[in-house]
């Protein structure tokens, strides 16, 4: 083999063995053996390891039964003949393109109804008085959903127990501080929770969206604003990531 390597050094060297280690020889995971053949007529359908490509080239085999032999393979992810299923580079750039532009639509409609939810609580009036709206609160608080219990915890800044996993004996201990607007709008807050922090507002029975006609709530005009938030959020973060790129390229 070194003789061969030495007369031919363009060899690709390759393994019998599946994977490969950094700077030895390809793993069969990394390339595919081909076994060139001519079809016998028009119809004749061939293998994708019986058909050459563009990429096809000569590579001597290290080790395994056919230690020293060379043969032909195709090295090249993208190929197409002989890795139809690998995705193209551009292929997966747009795969991501999509990714981040449902990912940023996500996070404009959270947003949007997070905006919504907050003017809906600064227009609450307070109808009950701060005994009977206490009852109610801490009612609703102790079934809470498992994973209510942290969104609201987190809306109100309250912190778990060190000797508790859950948030509702701090939440409920805020919450007895509370007025009658704060508990008026803690009740209406609670209702709409869930609505709050759906990504998807298709449904006909969107509670929040009532609400914030009820309100009169400028739902669009609370999206613009939260579209230009997240617009300059991005701004700020491209340019911190310029003047990083810029820096290294200088050191």
């Amino acid at each position: 083999m070194k003789k061969t390597l030495e007369t031919k050094p363009q060899l690709i060297q390759i393994s019998a063995a599946w994977n490969s280690r950094e700077g030895a020889p390809l793993g069969r995971n990394h390339y595919v053996e081909l076994e060139i053949k001519k079809p016998n007529g028009a119809s004749t359908k061939l293998a994708s390891v019986q058909k050459p490509c563009d990429k096809m080239t000569e590579a001597i085999v290290m080790d395994g039964g056919k230690r020293g032999q060379i043969i032909k393979v195709c090295a090249d992810a993208a190929c197409r003949v002989h890795h139809p299923n690998t995705p193209s580079p551009q292929q997966i750039e747009r795969e991501r393109a999509e990714e981040r532009k449902r990912i940023e639509k996500e996070k404009l409609a959270i947003t949007t109804r997070h905006r919504i939810l907050a003017m809906i609580l600064q227009r609450v009036s307070a109808p009950l008085r701060k005994a009977d709206l206490l009852a109610i609160a801490n009612y609703l608080i102790d079934h809470l959903s498992y994973s209510q219990v942290p969104a609201l915890a987190k809306r109100h800044k309250v912190e778990p127990k060190k000797d508790s996993a859950s948030a509702q004996e701090p939440l409920a201990e805020q919450v007895a501080t509370y007025d009658e607007a704060d508990l008026c709008k803690l009740l209406l807050e609670i209702s709409l929770l869930d609505s709050a922090y759906q990504r998807s507002t298709a449904s006909r029975d969107d509670v929040l969206m009532d609400a914030a006609k009820r309100y009169r709530v400028d739902a669009e005009k609370l999206q613009k604003a939260a579209a230009e938030g997240l617009a300059t959020k991005r701004a700020k973060k491209t340019k911190v990531k310029a003047r990083t790129k810029g820096r290294k390229s200088a050191e």
